[in-house]
């Protein structure tokens, strides 16, 4: 592996979200062990597979959403990797991975999860927030048919190693260059077994979303497919 500072942009966790197989705390420590310097927890949004009641009160269920990361995070705390916390909506078909936000955020954006996909989008880069269209081209059962918007957001994720059909990947690519927008991978993993994949790999330290787009923008990252210690 070349020197530099592996980052991950895309984890779920059985903490919260439905479709997870191991906990925060335990996608933490192999993500240490793989190498990583900091990664994102990017639980499911409550408009997706998030493993809640989604009738419940909007305090708890943004308690719920949380539980993942902090899980993360502590043991992110005890082993010394950087830990930030993002989440995946889904919106209508186009699923986007959302950074830079807070729990004070999200209380005070209630029911959030029913905005408009423009409206979203606006909402959270006037607060701050960074967003990363997920899989642009990705086709699934529970996938509606619609058509990526590259003029909507700055990054689509062009490498996620999840995806069953490498043209998926070629596609976001192919878009993204064409649009000049920010190209990042993510594993999508589930579990621990899945973290070593679609890593990126920065130049310069990194310690937030705001310091990943920076260099991104600045040409100091790659796209890392597998990580080969």
């Amino acid at each position: 592996m070349k020197n530099g500072y592996l980052v991950q942009l895309h984890l779920h966790t059985s903490d919260t979200s439905r479709c997870g197989h191991d906990t925060g705390y335990d996608i933490a420590k192999a993500c240490k062990e793989a190498g990583y310097h900091l990664i994102a927890i990017t639980d499911h949004f409550f408009n997706a597979n998030i493993g809640c009641d989604r009738d419940l009160p909007w305090e708890e269920k943004v308690e719920y959403l949380l539980r993942g990361y902090r899980s993360a995070k502590l043991a992110g705390d005890e082993i010394g990797l950087k830990v930030i916390f993002g989440w995946e909506t889904f919106q209508l078909g186009r699923e986007l991975l959302t950074y830079g936000l807070d729990e004070e955020f999200l209380l005070s954006h209630p029911d959030i999860d029913k905005v408009p996909y423009y409206d979203y989008i606006k909402t959270v880069t006037e607060a701050g927030g960074k967003i990363i269209h997920a899989h642009p081209y990705r086709q699934a059962p529970y996938i509606p048919d619609f058509k990526p918007d590259p003029l909507s957001v700055e990054a689509y994720e062009v490498y996620n190693a999840g995806n069953r059909e490498e043209e998926w990947n070629e596609k976001a690519l192919t878009e993204a260059k064409a649009h000049n927008l920010l190209c990042f991978a993510g594993s999508d993993a589930h579990s621990t077994a899945g973290v070593v994949n679609g890593a990126m790999l920065f130049m310069n330290p990194v310690e937030n979303i705001h310091d990943i787009f920076r260099e991104a923008k600045l040409g100091n990252s790659e796209i890392i497919r597998t990580i080969d210690k």
